[in-house]
């Protein structure tokens, strides 16, 4: 039977898709286990905490609920600001022939940016700042590269959201979890930048 290139790609993507996975956080055995089993449960459904885990959790991990529910319902004005800024700066980007053209792969690399968020706002819950599965991460990485996503735009939105995320925070007086934003934001983009690396510059 012979096997196309379109067809060992396509049969890679399914593969790096059942492997790719951002959030780390339910192995983490310095993490309470009801904990790790609430964060599991809402990652594997690729959901934010509820009201009720976010309250369980905080009790736990002496987090604010009150925090964590703000990063929640702002999240979309957040990642509809930071996208913005970064079609500003890079307008080509969504021009025919651009890295996020057609519209459809922008809406892609949105979503993507929102899942990310999720996880960091995990971490903030947990009080827990590492973040990432680092294979997951890996075969993250490779999944974007098959499937061509602009990682370097990608990052500048994610460096965008940490900026907005820590700044509410803080001026909101979380200053605890406004530092453990920051530190989860810089564990994910310091996770996606180096298998970026690793991948085009050997």
């Amino acid at each position: 039977m012979l096997i196309t290139t379109e067809t060992k790609h396509s049969e890679k993507i399914k593969l790096l898709i059942e492997e790719a996975c951002v959030c780390g956080l339910g192995s983490i055995e310095a993490i309470p286990i009801e904990v790790r089993m609430i964060v599991r449960i809402a990652d594997a459904a690729k959901r934010a905490l509820s009201l009720d885990e976010i309250k369980d959790i905080c009790a736990i991990c002496k987090c604010s609920e009150e925090a964590i529910v703000m990063l929640i319902e702002e999240s979309p004005v957040m990642i509809a600001s930071a996208s913005a800024l970064l079609l500003h700066k890079q307008p080509e980007l969504i021009e025919p022939g651009g890295e996020l053209w057609p519209e459809h792969r922008a809406v892609a690399c949105w979503r993507d940016c929102e899942q990310f968020l999720r996880v960091v706002t995990y971490g903030v819950a947990c009080n827990c700042a590492a973040i990432t599965d680092k294979a997951g991460i890996k075969a993250l990485a490779e999944l974007y590269a098959i499937l061509r996503v602009p990682v370097k735009a990608l990052l500048c939105v994610l460096a965008e959201l940490r900026i907005r995320s820590v700044d509410r925070l803080r001026r909101s007086g979380f200053e605890s979890e406004s530092k453990c934003a920051e530190d989860a934001f810089n564990d994910l983009i310091d996770a996606l930048n180096l298998q970026h690396l690793r991948l085009f510059e050997g």
